[in-house]
């Protein structure tokens, strides 16, 4: 997608998302909630994809496979996450909710993908 037209998009849905607030104040919040970030989202990756030129790495096998482990170790620590949480549930040392443990676990990965990722590049090679 073009950046200008991300950029436009983004822009609509957090007007939408404030118009939804100012229009309809007693309703369903979840609409906003929604709108507003996934429209900042698609404004902030259209402005870093405007700024950003063509000095990055080649997209080769290499860089590929490095790409792939970091999501496999991020997937399998995400795993452990889980099972850690659970088990903290299980004993009752902390209650979480369905949207607490997505929020902690997508967050996790996220984390460990980009940090295993910048382990992988300066080591240089995945395996």
């Amino acid at each position: 997608m073009r950046p200008a037209v991300q950029a436009a998009g983004g822009g609509a849905c957090i007007l939408a998302g404030i118009a939804f607030v100012a229009a309809l104040p007693g309703l369903n919040p979840w609409v906003p909630i929604l709108l507003i970030p996934f429209g900042v989202l698609l404004a902030v990756g259209a402005a870093m994809e405007r700024v950003q030129n063509d000095e990055g790495p080649p997209d080769d096998e290499r860089f590929r496979k490095m790409r792939t482990f970091a999501r496999s170790y991020a997937w399998q620590t995400s795993f452990v996450v889980l099972m850690l949480l659970l088990l903290l549930d299980f004993t009752g040392t902390i209650r979480l909710n369905g949207r607490e443990v997505l929020v902690t676990l997508f967050l996790f990965m996220g984390i460990r993908a980009s940090a295993a990722e910048r382990h992988l590049f300066r080591q240089g090679d995945a395996g």
